[in-house]
């Protein structure tokens, strides 16, 4: 996506790390009833580190991302974490963690077996009590039509996006969203980009066998968030004994 490339530096206007509180408070929340003493985390799409920066007040963080213009933005959030490149299959982050967090960039895998190989990848990254933390967007069972806008302004500039995702096929296990973004810069300047993404749609049961299969036993957990409308659930895995 342009977003992740040569849009990213719009992404603190996209986004801004302000409205992730409450989710990074839920989820630390989730983390401290299933293992109350992490003291080190590794988080697998860390994105523009904005649930970092408040969860890493509770625990350190190692952030990773496969896009280096991401990280470029996390670091400018974050330049107390560690941050490494890495596609969230393969990465070696070097450590035993007590959690592996991923937040809604492994929604992107659209197969299978992507999905396992970073689960076996969160795996490999965690001592012997460590858990696993996934919140991505979507499941067979609550996925619903959405179209969403927003934006903010700051450092002079400006920018709004609407987004819209849909099924357009229900039978490919995929969904697609088409975004618009229009970009105002300090000169007052206004640029429009358009930009597109798939994202994977499987069913509960098609992920806790694919997490089985990896080492773990996995939970559901309903997250309620304030201001994010639809039905949302924390995927919480622990290693088989």
């Amino acid at each position: 996506m342009k977003l992740y490339k040569e849009l990213a530096d719009w992404w603190p206007l996209l986004s801004p790390h302000t409205e992730y509180e409450e989710e990074a408070g839920l989820y630390l929340d989730i983390i401290r009833r299933h293992h109350p003493n992490v003291q080190s985390a590794v988080e697998f799409g860390s994105g523009g580190g904005s649930n970092a920066f408040y969860l890493k007040r509770a625990f350190g963080m190692t952030l990773t991302d496969l896009s280096p213009d991401m990280l470029r933005v996390s670091k400018a959030l974050n330049p107390d974490c560690r941050h490494l490149e890495g596609d969230m299959r393969t990465i070696d982050a070097g450590a035993d963690f007590d959690l592996v967090f991923i937040h809604d960039a492994i929604t992107y895998f659209i197969d299978k077996q992507d999905l396992l190989a970073v689960m076996q990848n969160a795996k490999r990254h965690l001592n012997e009590t460590g858990i696993l933390l996934v919140m991505t967007d979507q499941f067979t069972e609550t996925f619903q039509p959405a179209t969403n806008h927003g934006g903010a302004d700051g450092g002079g500039r400006g920018m709004r996006y609407l987004e819209w995702t849909f099924d357009s096929d229900p039978d490919d296990h995929m969904t697609e969203t088409e975004y618009l973004y229009i970009l105002r810069d300090r000169d007052g300047t206004i640029t429009r980009e358009h930009d597109s993404a798939r994202s994977g749609l499987f069913p509960m049961p098609e992920w806790e066998a694919l997490l089985q299969e990896a080492g773990f036993e996995a939970v559901f957990e309903r997250v309620d968030y304030s201001t994010e409308p639809g039905t949302y659930y924390a995927i919480v895995a622990r290693q088989h004994a």
